[in-house]
């Protein structure tokens, strides 16, 4: 064999090397980019590793009984919103609001959404594994949990300001949520307390309420940048829910550095 054909032998040698070498160096970058910028999720929280991206709380008024066709729009309403509402990576925490205030003071339910099978590459998840997360892990756990409420209760008080202030500070605050903020209540929105009562005073007037010692005390800081959605329940004492109310609670979260999104009527006779 001639010195030529020598090196243009081993020249093709190099050339294929390199291009091999490049070629590993490519998969050794990607995977240590995918590394580096891959979230992982905590086994505990399904929140990711880089904290929760937004947060949805949740506060169902237990103070009186849910008529059966509020039970179902209730637990519809729920499904719904955890399937097609609720995005990837944001924290979900449920609050009971009850009589006793003190008894409610953290969150029944609070997870991260892992996400569907729609939300991820199908480079890098596999749709069994998604689909399991997010069905075992939070679908049905939430739901679960729901179901679990006792939806009967005959309450003397309902302690809505209280609440509020604690999904403030347990809620909002306690996660330290930098993304959205969503607020979505299920309530008659009828506070019933001993030293005020939407009951008694069926005039609902805000700038009043704000005046008084108990509305200067009512307020909720915790609440600033949320965004409010009200799904207002059927009142036992069939006090009127009015135009008057929704402004009343307008104003209020309004004050409170938060905005309210919509308010309508759950079915329920």
């Amino acid at each position: 064999m001639s010195v030529y054909a020598k090196r243009e032998s081993n020249t093709g040698k190099w050339v294929w090397g390199g291009v091999i070498g490049v070629a590993v160096a490519l998969v050794l970058g990607g995977i240590g980019y995918y590394k580096m910028n891959h979230e992982t999720l905590d086994k505990e929280t399904l929140c990711p590793s880089n904290g929760p991206k937004g947060q949805y709380v949740v506060l169902i008024d237990n103070t009186s009984p849910f008529p059966f066709t509020q039970k179902a729009a209730l637990s519809q309403r729920l499904k719904t919103m955890v399937v097609n509402e609720v995005p990837e990576g944001h924290l979900l925490s449920v609050f009971l609001l009850g009589e006793k205030f003190e008894q409610n003071e953290k969150p029944i339910f609070e997870r991260c959404n892992p996400g569907q099978w729609g939300d991820r590459s199908q480079l890098t998840a596999t749709k069994k594994f998604v689909d399991r997360d997010f069905n075992e892990k939070f679908a049905k756990p939430l739901d679960a949990v729901v179901r679990h409420i006792p939806l009967d209760e005959h309450s003397k008080l309902s302690p809505i300001f209280q609440m509020l202030q604690l999904v403030g500070i347990n809620g909002f605050d306690h996660a330290n949520v930098k993304g959205d903020r969503k607020l979505v209540i299920y309530s008659d929105m009828l506070a019933n307390m001993p030293d005020f009562s939407m009951y008694k005073n069926k005039r609902h007037n805000y700038a009043e309420f704000a005046k008084s010692p108990y509305g200067r005390n009512a307020q909720a800081p915790g609440l600033n940048g949320a965004t409010v959605t009200i799904n207002l329940l059927a009142n036992e004492q069939k006090t009127p829910q009015t135009n008057e109310l929704g402004n009343f609670w307008a104003q209020y979260f309004e004050a409170n550095g938060a905005s309210v999104e919509g308010i309508t009527a759950m079915e329920g006779l």
